[in-house]
């Protein structure tokens, strides 16, 4: 498939699911409180622009900020996985279960510990970043074909040598897995944490839509979480396509 049939095929299916949608509401009569049609949607958006404005600007500040700690203390305890066979027995399953932890559940104690500022958003934002980075990390550092350590002890390389030029390259794949993952986890925690406590934010703006009974507005928060998670995730993929384009053709 050509490479512009590629990138229009999925707006081609958004057009007619938007399309359907809208005739759909018009033809059955469906009230906008029920299920509100594409353009309620819309003029809901409009007629809101400057609070959904600002609401963007706040989780996104929160998201981006718990993707960068999350994700970088998921890459470093997947390095400490991947370099020491006690770390990873004694680490391992703690790291697994944490994953099973429901972020609904322990976004309330976070709030309580860091009260609703913008710190306890970011760390459970950092939480749920956490877990797909470390596993990912772990596994694609740790399987690197040992034909490559074989070679890189023959010519004499370090550890640090190793890491940069073999192990890294042959893990990008899995590590941009787990970023990718990240940039959509990192959105879903800011807002989890702002329904605990928040006065403002994507999640602060659905309660409050809610509260009133606007469903024209909160589907257009939904929407706008859904632009921004796809977003960020189309981000760290042009990062993992052209900023990693050499490691990329080393694991190839």
């Amino acid at each position: 498939m050509a490479p512009t049939a590629k990138h229009l095929l999925p707006v081609a299916v958004l057009v007619v699911v938007i399309a359907v949608w809208q005739g759909l509401t018009a033809l059955l009569s469906i009230p906008a409180y029920v299920v509100p049609s594409p353009l309620n949607i819309w003029h809901a958006l409009l007629d809101n622009g400057p609070v959904v404005a600002n609401n963007i600007v706040v989780t996104m500040i929160e998201a981006v900020l718990g993707f960068v700690l999350g994700s970088a203390a998921g890459f470093v305890l997947g390095l400490a996985l991947s370099r020491s066979r006690l770390v990873a027995m004694s680490l391992l399953p703690y790291v697994v279960g944490s994953n099973a932890v429901p972020v609904v559940a322990i976004a309330p104690l976070v709030v309580l510990w860091f009260g609703h500022g913008i710190l306890s958003k970011v760390i459970v934002a950092a939480f749920l970043c956490f877990f797909p980075l470390a596993i990912n990390t772990y596994r694609g550092l740790s399987e690197t074909p040992e034909a490559f350590r074989d070679l890189f002890q023959l010519y004499g390389a370090s550890r640090l040598q190793y890491l940069l030029k073999a192990q890294l390259p042959h893990a990008s794949a899995l590590i941009f897995t787990g970023a990718k993952l990240n940039a959509t986890y990192a959105v879903i925690g800011a807002i989890v944490a702002e329904f605990i406590g928040a006065t403002a934010g994507l999640g602060f703006g659905m309660l409050n839509a809610t509260y009133n009974l606007d469903v024209p507005r909160l589907w257009a928060y939904l929407v706008v979480s859904v632009v921004l998670g796809m977003s960020f995730y189309c981000l760290v993929w042009a990062v993992e396509q052209f900023g990693f384009r050499k490691y990329r053709s080393v694991h190839k």
